[in-house]
């Protein structure tokens, strides 16, 4: 079946799937020793599980509740790195549409485009997927994509250059009394070369009850990341008489400095890598 993740709004399916699972496992862990879905018989939720996973099994037989849990995390996973793909002709005029407005306020801009690289992980502690993958993505249920906060650039941005020039910082990116020059949107993708999801599957082999390495009992754990090779934009904008060329220099400098030590979690392990792909200064007329 091609599903057409388009049409229909994925942060929706994706809670109310998370809530039933959650009401299931609840169940679970009400009861004593491990159950098994034939012992639920009577709720309506574990009779539809049952027969979806022996449905797609072609067999009969019986699941525990973490059997289930697991199957479908990887088999959500799976459907999305396959059938997912946002509207990137709808995003890429929300951005256009968003320039004309800037100019129209006698706003300069400055327009980046950054591609992942690497598995991508942002917002992870985001409502979306968090109660199927215990861990999320900043989704946006309006425009039915992943995005990557506008605080988070900006957050980074300031990060970059905290430590060296105090005046500037607070000149561009404000302080607790006053706003900064900087204005950052939301980064939309735009554009991605296959996938927009991937499954990602990270296996923990300590936890807070391992005491001595021959108790470790590694448990893999599959996450849902932004697929490399994914293509996001944001701009950058402000009012030029405000800023010398110099300044605007430091802000590009910036950028490249944030891409390079990376976006989003899991940094160290080489996730959330990006590249520049364009750094383009709007032209007054």
């Amino acid at each position: 079946m091609n599903t057409n993740f388009q049409s229909i709004n994925l942060y929706s399916i994706l809670q109310l799937e998370g809530i039933i699972m959650s009401i299931l496992r609840l169940y679970s862990n009400n009861k004593a020793g491990e159950k098994e879905l034939d012992d639920f018989e009577n709720i309506p939720i574990a009779e539809i599980y049952k027969n979806y996973i022996r449905f797609k099994n072609n067999q009969v037989q019986r699941y525990s509740i973490e059997d289930v849990y697991n199957l479908k995390k990887r088999q959500i996973a799976e459907l999305l790195s396959i059938s997912y793909k946002p509207d990137f002709s709808m995003l890429r005029h929300v951005i256009n549409n968003t320039k004309e407005i800037l100019e129209k306020l006698k706003y300069s801009f400055i327009e980046v485009r950054i591609k992942t690289s690497s598995k991508t992980f942002i917002g992870i502690s985001a409502q979306f997927g968090f109660t199927i993958f215990e861990s999320g993505i900043s989704f946006d249920p309006i425009f039915n994509a992943p995005y990557i906060p506008a605080s988070e650039i900006k957050g980074i941005l300031r990060s970059c250059i905290e430590d060296k020039d105090k005046e500037l910082v607070e000149k561009l990116f404000g302080t607790e009394n006053n706003e900064g020059l900087l204005m950052i949107t939301d980064a939309f993708p735009i554009s991605a070369e296959r996938n927009t999801f991937l499954p990602e599957i990270i296996t923990p082999h300590y936890t807070s009850n391992v005491k001595q390495e021959t108790e470790v009992n590694p448990n893999p754990v599959i996450l849902l990341a932004i697929a490399p090779g994914v293509t996001f934009e944001f701009l950058v904008y402000y009012k030029d008489q405000n800023l010398d060329d110099k300044e605007k220099e430091i802000i590009k400098d910036l950028i490249y400095k944030m891409v390079k030590e990376g976006i989003g979690a899991k940094t160290t392990l080489g996730f959330s890598q990006f590249t520049v792909n364009r750094i383009l200064w709007s032209v007054k007329n």
